[in-house]
């Protein structure tokens, strides 16, 4: 099969196509054909080597954490799914989206609605169960909070956007004034201008900042929170883990989070895809040799919302 690899850390001309073999289904794996693959911040951190010390060392490497496609074998073990099934799955830091086919164990996948692409359903689950689990496991949003969201027009702010007013919160976003008109169209309710405009020096006050982008800092958004507020943040830093611990004794609250695939939370955010009340904002689409690229705009920090790799055109 054909798969983009690395042979060695470093910067996107590792990424080369190479032919390799197909992966092998133990009893409670699935076989994907895969038809698109998110790229996502975390692909570009593997690639550099900034996760070498809680990665295997082995090369070559197929990158990809996440990956829509269709069944093309199951487990011994599997009687839910069958062959021809559409389906997302996460495969995690292990990677293998990057190539025609991937395996997933069973209880990382979820079926498809036939309402929904596999390039929309293929950003699911890093960026919208990032977005989904920030707000509601960490950020415990309720009805008519007021949610900021920094970064709000990358690859999980877009998500994060939609999913506040999904569950009743009124939305500020914080991104450039380039991308104001994305995210009032994604259902925020103002936009701050973060080139013009420091909201943490600003006299508003949130339950809840989600910083998607992990730009912030809790001190910087003491101010900005209300008295039970809670900050929020994709980037769980050794200060970050310092401000959590301190925070258990306050009345606002330093939470970080590193998403885990929840097959419910995946189901939920399909279903909305399906009825029109969500979707995945895409920038850009790739074909797999194009992935050094993708990679460099990936670190550019320009994307609106998420990039694709397309390896079956629909």
């Amino acid at each position: 099969m054909r798969a983009a690899v690395i042979d060695q850390y470093g910067d996107s001309q590792q990424l080369h196509v190479a032919d390799a073999p197909k992966p092998e289904v133990d009893t409670h794996d699935v076989l994907i054909h895969v038809h698109a693959t998110g790229i996502n911040p975390m692909d570009s951190k593997i690639r550099s080597g900034d996760m070498k010390l809680i990665l295997s060392t082995d090369f070559p490497k197929i990158l990809g954490a996440e990956c829509a496609g269709v069944v093309m074998e199951v487990g011994l073990m599997i009687t839910d799914l069958q062959v021809g099934d559409r389906v997302i799955a996460s495969l995690g830091a292990k990677g293998g989206g990057y190539a025609d086919y991937a395996v997933a164990e069973r209880k990382n996948v979820v079926k498809i609605p036939d309402e929904v692409s596999f390039e929309q359903a293929a950003a699911v689950p890093v960026g919208a169960l990032t977005a989904l689990q920030a707000l509601r496991e960490k950020g415990h949003l309720r009805p008519n909070d007021r949610v900021l969201i920094n970064g709000a027009s990358g690859g999980v702010g877009a998500f994060a956007v939609q999913i506040a007013r999904l569950m009743g919160g009124q939305v500020t976003a914080v991104c450039s004034a380039d991308n104001a008109a994305l995210v009032l169209e994604l259902g925020a309710d103002h936009v701050i201008d973060h080139n013009t405009t420091d909201f943490t020096q600003q006299p508003e006050q949130y339950n809840i900042v989600f910083d998607a982008i992990g730009k912030s800092s809790y001190d910087l958004c003491k101010n900005v929170l209300t008295e039970d507020g809670i900050y929020v943040t994709t980037l769980p830093s050794p200060k970050q883990l310092v401000d959590q611990v301190v925070s258990l004794f306050k009345s606002q609250k330093a939470e970080s989070l590193i998403a885990s695939f929840n097959q419910q939370d995946a189901t939920w955010l399909l279903k909305q895809m399906a009825e029109g009340k969500l979707q995945t904002v895409i920038d850009r689409t790739y074909q797999l040799h194009e992935l050094p690229q993708a990679h460099d705009y990936s670190e550019s920090g320009k994307v609106k919302g998420k990039l694709i790799l397309k390896l079956i055109e629909d």
